[in-house]
């Protein structure tokens, strides 16, 4: 199916609301709908929209999904209440090029489409195919269905929920896509779980290690990374000198990103069993002096999360996904 631009909303009337004209009582529906284990009251919805808790307005909530588009971060996705969490990016609509009528002049000043501009209209949000792949079944298990979609935007300990629901399996730009309805509320979380990014195996990811006061530098390899913090390996194998609250400098190097150097602090120091018998490991906690250096950690995780996602990709396609009848 193609998906035109803005193009009408496959899904019931009654997935398809009104932002901008919303009522209290069916903001309250849809908190109730997302989140049924907090019993929300209709007390609640004033007090958590004054206090920013929920948001409401939808050009609050198109700019949300916006800065997620253009920062092309990872989303997770929850489908029906389901335990097992997917991921997705939020994707531009552009419109379709048309093709020209050498007999009617073009329009002079016409404005240019400005990216992402789509979400303005409040319709629907494009999102890619999730992974794991078993994901793009379970969204839609049979038709007429309207599967409930919760994106989950996490960004330095503070979660961003969108509640969502399935409506087409689409193609954009000639690019399989999946169109959601666009969220009429969004529920903000403080200090939520960050998402640990787990390093691909075939990743070159390298971090030089300097203990405070030069007693000891080793080179080790990450097991995962998140805005927050990693987890690696010590190299020392069956034994360790390494202990908790020790301080160190960090210098991480991925292929086609920028080395990024940080301080950390040992936060815990763990003894693992693998094939090869037993590994230390150890946890670490950035020191996050600066916003830039935040953002730029940040990147490192999106970049390592969407090689495990392309990697989680290819296996699908090796197993029978087939995206050419999407």
């Amino acid at each position: 199916m193609d998906a035109g631009h803005p193009g009408p909303d496959p899904v019931t009337a009654e997935c398809r609301m009104d932002t901008m004209s919303i009522s209290k009582d069916e903001i309250l529906r849809q908190l109730n709908v997302y989140f049924p284990q907090e019993k929300y009251r209709e007390s609640d919805v004033d007090q958590g929209v004054e206090d920013g808790v929920f948001i409401t307005d939808a050009t609050s909530l198109a700019n949300k999904l916006k800065g997620t588009m253009h920062d092309e971060s990872i989303v997770e996705v929850e489908l029906d209440g389901l335990t097992r969490v997917f991921f997705c990016r939020v994707l531009d609509h552009p419109p379709e090029p048309e093709a020209e009528d050498p007999e009617t002049p073009r329009e002079a000043g016409a404005p240019a489409y400005e990216k992402g501009s789509y979400l303005n209209g409040r319709d629907h949000v494009i999102v890619t195919p999730l992974e794991p792949s078993i994901g793009n079944f379970l969204i839609c298990p049979a038709p007429q269905v309207k599967t409930r979609v919760l994106l989950r935007i996490i960004a330095s300990r503070q979660a961003y929920e969108f509640g969502c629901y399935f409506a087409a399996k689409v193609n954009v730009g000639g690019m399989p896509v999946l169109q959601l309805t666009f969220p009429v509320v969004a529920r903000t979380v403080e200090n939520a779980r960050e998402f640990r990014a787990k390093i691909p195996a075939s990743m070159p990811f390298e971090v030089a290690v300097e203990m405070r006061g030069g007693r000891r530098k080793f080179s080790t390899a990450p097991i995962d990374i998140s805005p927050s913090g990693m987890f690696l390996v010590d190299p020392m194998g069956r034994g360790t000198d390494l202990q908790p609250d020790e301080s160190l400098f960090l210098e991480m190097q991925v292929p086609g990103y920028r080395t990024v150097a940080v301080e950390a602090n040992i936060r815990h120091v763990t003894k693992l069993r693998n094939a090869k018998g037993i590994q230390y490991c150890f946890g670490v906690q950035f020191d996050l002096a600066t916003r830039a250096l935040a953002s730029a950690i940040e990147g490192m995780v999106a970049l390592v999360q969407r090689t495990h996602l392309r990697e989680l990709a290819e296996i699908a396609d090796q197993f029978g996904i087939d995206y050419e009848n999407w």
